[in-house]
């Protein structure tokens, strides 16, 4: 994704804009996987869609087959939020080429939330201190993780919270 107008609009670099980015991400998939909606004012709702087990058809051989149960992740976006689209381009404007909207004022740095620590089971049977936020590329969904609060030691495939980090890029 081109974060640049992000970038100049906040005056935050492309890898804060990025993290940012991978954190809200991340976030909708917590939150989604839980069950919960996320409401952004102003913008929308990412929600859960149930489609329940139904009659399909192979594509390939028209074969009918049962499709499984799963879920959706979907997207709303509120009245108020396509509204100011339309109210942006009407008739006249329409032959025109779109304008960039003016930069956002800088908004001063915001401090750096501290990252949770993860300890990490290592093969040869010794153990790594990591930050959240430097776990990808250090972890296998095999890979054996702790971290305070956790009562056992897990498979990081079994913690959500990691989830992130285990999907295929």
């Amino acid at each position: 994704m081109d974060t640049t107008y992000i970038q100049n609009s906040t005056g935050f670099s492309e890898a804060t804009v990025e993290a940012v980015l991978d954190s809200l991400r991340a976030f909708v998939q917590l939150e989604l996987r839980s069950g919960n909606e996320v409401k952004i004012s102003d913008f929308g709702v990412f929600y859960r869609k149930e489609l329940p087990e139904r009659q399909s058809r192979n594509p390939r051989t028209g074969e009918s087959i049962i499709a499984k149960a799963k879920t959706k992740p979907k997207f709303r976006f509120y009245d108020s939020f396509e509204k100011m689209i339309q109210d942006t381009t009407d008739s006249s404007s329409a032959s025109k080429s779109p304008q960039t909207p003016p930069p956002v004022p800088p908004v001063p740095p915001v401090p750096p939330i501290p990252s949770k620590t993860w300890h990490i089971a290592k093969p040869d049977g010794k153990t790594e201190m990591v930050l959240q936020s430097k776990l990808k590329g250090k972890i296998t969904p095999d890979t054996l993780v702790w971290t305070e609060g956790q009562e056992t030691w897990k498979v990081a495939s079994n913690v959500a919270e990691l989830s992130y980090l285990l999907q295929a890029a």
